[in-house]
């Protein structure tokens, strides 16, 4: 009785803390609270064909470049393969804009047809933000100095 009073306690302290722990890590734009690079909120990316590069991809944001431009993309819910991305692809309905509720398709191979398992993940597209990679970080500024 006293043994499983105890696993019963020891498992529930346990799962406390792991949840407490995802908590304190800030998810999608709130990751990026008070970065420069962080611009205004936009509902689309146009000419979504012409992105050309991803950078900074996380556990549920990436940074796509089109053109001169880029843009912070949150995804809503989880997004498992987005951190190990090799190649990024768009399902955007057919039009020739990104937005929200479209979807990212995340290889983490970079061969095509070189997935295994059930293939890529497909991601929905919460969120859009104007990104400025020229803009100086903290981090950026503390190593100039």
């Amino acid at each position: 009785m006293k043994y499983t009073v105890f696993i019963s306690i020891a498992a529930t302290a346990i799962l406390t803390a792991c949840a407490s722990g995802l908590d304190s890590d800030p998810r999608g734009v709130a990751a990026y609270d008070g970065d420069p690079r962080l611009g205004e909120k936009t509902d689309k990316i146009c000419f979504s064909g012409n992105i050309d590069g991803f950078s900074n991809n996380g556990r549920d944001s990436v940074v796509l470049s089109a053109g001169n431009k880029d843009y912070l993309v949150t995804t809503s819910g989880t997004c498992p393969s987005l951190r190990y991305a090799q190649r990024i692809g768009l399902d955007d309905g057919g039009g020739s804009c990104l937005s929200s509720n479209d979807i990212l398709i995340i290889s983490e191979n970079t061969f095509a047809g070189g997935n295994t398992g059930i293939g890529p993940d497909r991601c929905f597209i919460d969120e859009i933000y104007e990104w400025d990679k020229r803009a100086k970080t903290k981090s950026d500024m503390s190593t100039n100095e």
